[in-house]
């Protein structure tokens, strides 16, 4: 081994590269400081790339880093080499470094070759640029679109309060006429006395309507909600109307716990189930509830979807966006009985406020099915519920 590595380094009968350079001071010490400078920039660069890798391991693929890093190490070792060699005639030395760098070299070409497709889909600098600016111009938007929301909120809870008290004074003072002078008025102003207290008592329920659908979304308190418990005290307090209605309520998968305000997790269920209930001429009226991990609604997927679905009366797809509008009824209250048609505008606002989304699939006659996200989970399905409410 001693006279291997002694063969190695040795000189032998070799002459050093200076002589080929006659010795000559300008050449050497060009040839020298360049190979010096190259070596120590080289390791600089190595330096570095590790150091880039180490505190920033997004921006280059880690093993493709190491490779580069030993790649331009070898060219530092053997410049250096190349150094000695002026003066001392380790060719052995510096041909095995140089072989070294060559086998490096080629393994990281082959790397790079493999990888180029991975690099070719990178985004560019105006793609990324593009992409910041859009995203930039969309949650502006979406904080303007919160912030106009806010402020609508806030205008409908102050008008619709302070509206109450004028309407009440109009039936009071309706109904102090009758007390006071009933005998002494004619039967038609009695009528229209009873006619316009009526319509202060719907006036009444319109305005308490507007008033709870402005608070809802004013709470941020969030905390997991298991829907299965939710539904259960939901069908408790329904007991008589389902009774009522000749109706079955049934939860067809397990349903994963959710993360939001506990009222508005009960808001949905309970309109969209009411909804379905009212809305429906079955002998026998059921609804149906479940999860779905992925669906698609009238061709558009949704992934992580809850479902009401009931065999109601359906909804014609040209009045799908009309019945989320505040107020809108598609029937008439002879049909379905006396409401505010404000459900299930009190559902796609809690969803929609929640940062979910809401979507309809409906068939006149055959029943319809609303799907929705939560986008915040809250976990899976307590183990000891089973799937019936």
């Amino acid at each position: 081994m001693i006279d291997f590595l002694f063969r190695f380094f040795g000189a032998g009968q070799f002459a050093p590269h200076g002589m080929c350079l006659l010795w000559r001071p300008e050449l050497l010490f060009m040839h020298g400081v360049s190979d010096l400078l190259i070596s120590l920039a080289y390791f600089s660069i190595t330096f570095l790339i590790l150091k880039a890798v180490r505190l920033r391991p997004d921006l280059l693929h880690p093993k493709l880093a190491r490779l580069f890093a030993a790649f331009i190490c070898a060219c530092a070792l053997s410049h250096l080499t190349g150094l000695l060699t002026l003066w001392y005639p380790a060719y052995w030395l510096h041909g095995a470094v140089k072989a070294v760098t060559a086998t490096v070299s080629l393994y990281t070409v082959l790397a790079i070759a493999r990888l180029l497709p991975d690099f070719l889909n990178l985004p560019s600098r105006e793609e990324i640029t593009r992409r910041e600016m859009a995203f930039e111009v969309e949650r502006r938007a979406r904080r303007q679109a919160q912030e106009a929301r806010d402020k609508l909120s806030e205008f409908a809870y102050i008008a619709s309060h302070d509206l109450k008290a004028p309407m009440r004074g109009i039936a009071n003072q309706a109904q102090f006429l009758q007390e006071d002078f009933g005998d002494a008025l004619a039967p038609e102003a009695r009528r229209r006395l009873d006619r316009m207290q009526e319509l202060c008592a719907q006036l009444d329920t319109l305005i308490s309507t507007l008033l709870n659908y402005s608070r809802i979304g004013r709470s941020d308190a969030r905390e997991p909600v298991s829907p299965q418990k939710t539904i259960a005290a939901i069908e408790s307090s329904l007991a008589e109307f389902l009774v009522e209605k000749n109706a079955t309520l049934r939860i067809e998968t397990a349903l994963p716990q959710v993360r939001a305000n506990p009222s508005d997790v009960t808001t949905v269920f309970q309109n969209l189930i009411v909804n379905g209930l009212t809305y429906n001429t079955a002998d026998q009226k059921e609804i149906a509830i479940g999860f779905r991990p992925e669906v698609e609604v009238n061709g558009q997927p949704l992934q992580n979807a809850y479902y009401v679905k009931d065999n109601g009366i359906g909804i014609d797809p040209e009045f799908h966006d009309d019945v989320f509008k505040m107020f809108k009824r598609l029937n008439a209250p002879e049909a379905f009985g006396e409401g505010t048609g404000a459900g299930l505008s009190f559902v796609q606002k809690v969803i929609e406020g929640n940062g979910g989304e809401i979507r309809l699939h409906s068939v006149p006659g055959e029943g319809s099915t609303f799907y929705f996200t939560f986008p915040d989970p809250g976990g899976p399905p307590p183990r000891e519920e089973g799937n019936n409410a």
